[in-house]
């Protein structure tokens, strides 16, 4: 990563996308882009992240909008759809992290999802909908910072207690991608022996590593093989795609 690179945040890569800044720093940025591979690739994600996101709800009937209910939602539509392209590199992120203290029995953690108007909406996870008669979370893990990473397993494991003791059904995907396959990277995943332990008690959890990311690794690192996943890893041919069609299904939204 080029010290350009680093200078240059995803708010800036935004209003360049939307030709919101000035001569010279268009021109700046743009420069940049042609030269890191890197830095183009984060630009291309958010564009194809907007792309999706837009893409991923109706807007509300016409008789919707004119009501005091339609016009209620897009405040809160629009400003999480915003946030959703603000990410970091590669990874999606339109909620505040989850937030899970220890010894409270709340379960004090943002979701989001599509309402009925397929409006986006968060809320705390006790308050989310439920799907086929029990509650459907995907928990989402971008980063390779080991604290992210134990976080998510943090996370996925309180939830996972908490509804077993209140005899409530869940199924959970924690889904991967950028720097958050090195969570299930046999090579080098620094919890091989917790996602073991977790996948023996829960088997309503599942882990997906995104195959997307992983052929961009390859081509990024020069590398001729796959490096191996745990066995307790499947893979999904695109995370932000599974996403956004969970969200089409109900399902409630985590980002770590």
């Amino acid at each position: 990563m080029s010290s350009d690179d680093k200078l240059i945040s995803d708010e800036h890569l935004n209003a360049f996308i939307d030709n919101q800044l000035d001569a010279d720093e268009k021109s700046r940025i743009l420069s940049t882009i042609k030269s890191d591979s890197e830095l183009s690739h984060r630009a291309c994600e958010i564009k194809r992240l907007r792309e999706l996101v837009q893409h991923a709800y109706e807007l509300p009937s016409e008789r919707a909008e004119h009501s005091g209910h339609g016009r209620a939602l897009r405040g809160p539509l629009q400003a999480v759809a915003a946030a959703a392209l603000l990410v970091v590199g590669a990874a999606a992120g339109w909620i505040s992290n989850a937030q899970l203290h220890p010894g409270n029995n709340d379960l004090d953690v943002k979701a989001m999802y599509l309402d009925e108007e397929r409006a986006f909406q968060t809320a705390q996870v006790d308050e989310a909908p439920t799907v086929q008669g029990g509650r459907k979370i995907l928990l989402h893990i971008s980063s390779d910072d080991p604290q992210k990473l134990e976080q998510a397993l943090d996370t996925t494991e309180r939830l996972l207690q908490t509804y077993r003791a209140r005899h409530m059904p869940v199924e959970l995907e924690l889904v991967a991608n950028a720097g958050g396959l090195n969570l299930l990277r046999a090579d080098i995943s620094p919890f091989a022996d917790r996602i073991e332990d977790l996948q023996f008690r829960y088997e309503e959890l599942t882990f997906f590593a995104c195959q997307t990311a992983i052929n961009q690794m390859l081509e990024r690192e020069h590398r001729d093989q796959v490096p191996p996943l745990l066995p307790q890893a499947l893979t999904t041919p695109n995370a932000l795609d599974q996403i956004l069609t969970r969200l089409q299904e109900g399902w409630v939204y985590i980002s770590v």
